[in-house]
C-alpha cells in the first residue's frame, strides 16, 4: 500500500458544490451516483456551515471533580443558502406536496400536506488548490424550513438547515477527505 500524507499546514479556502437527493436506500451510494448535475442545487450563496455537537454526561466524584466522561446524544446538521431555484429541490426541505401541470405549464409547492419528512442524502463537495475532495455526506431531514427572503434588486436565496438521521444504522455524517501520495 502505498504512503499517504496529509499537510500540517492545509488551509481551506472557498465554496463547493451542494447535492441534494431523496434517500431511502440502505448504503450510501458511491461518489459518481451522487454527483451528478440532476442531484445538484446549482448556485449557492453564503457558504455552506457544517455543525457537529455532542450532548456530554459529566461523572463526579464526591469533591466535584470530573472523574469520568461520556457522550449521550451527537447531533450534526448542515446549512447553505441555495441562489438556484427549483421547485423539486426545495420540495426536499419541507413536507410539501409538490406538483407540475404541463399543460399550464406551472409547478406548485403546496404548504400544510400531511406528508412525512422526506430523508435527503445531503453532498457537500470542496475541491481544495491542490484538485484534492473533501465530502461532506450525511442523511437528514429538513426540521428547520427554510427561509426566502425577496429584496428588491438583491437575489433571493433559499437559507436552509438540515439535521442528521440515523436513517443507516452507526451512521449521522461522514467526512472524507482525499489525500496526497507521500511525496507530492
Amino acid at each position: 500500500m502505498a504512503e499517504t500524507t496529509l499537510s500540517p499546514n492545509d488551509i481551506i479556502l472557498g465554496a463547493g458544490e451542494l447535492y441534494l437527493v431523496e434517500f431511502t436506500g440502505a448504503a450510501v451510494p458511491e461518489h459518481a451516483t451522487i454527483e451528478i448535475d440532476a442531484n445538484n442545487v446549482g448556485h449557492t450563496s453564503g457558504g455552506a456551515e457544517f455543525t457537529y455537537t455532542p450532548s456530554v454526561y459529566d461523572v463526579e466524584n464526591s469533591y466535584g471533580k470530573v472523574v469520568k466522561r461520556k457522550i449521550t446524544k451527537t447531533e450534526c446538521s448542515f446549512k447553505s443558502g441555495i441562489l438556484t431555484f427549483s421547485p423539486k429541490k426545495i420540495g426536499l426541505l419541507t413536507n410539501a406536496t409538490i406538483t407540475e401541470d404541463e399543460v399550464k405549464k406551472l409547478s406548485k409547492i403546496t404548504f400544510g400536506a400531511n406528508n412525512p419528512l422526506k430523508n435527503v442524502l445531503v453532498r457537500f463537495v470542496h475541491t481544495k488548490d491542490d484538485g484534492l475532495k473533501i465530502r461532506l455526506t450525511m442523511i437528514a431531514n429538513a426540521t428547520n424550513g427554510f427561509t426566502m427572503s425577496f429584496q428588491g434588486e438583491q437575489e433571493t436565496v433559499i437559507d436552509a438547515e438540515l439535521s442528521a438521521i440515523e436513517f443507516i444504522k452507526n451512521f449521522l455524517a461522514e467526512i472524507e477527505t482525499e489525500i496526497a501520495p507521500a511525496g507530492v
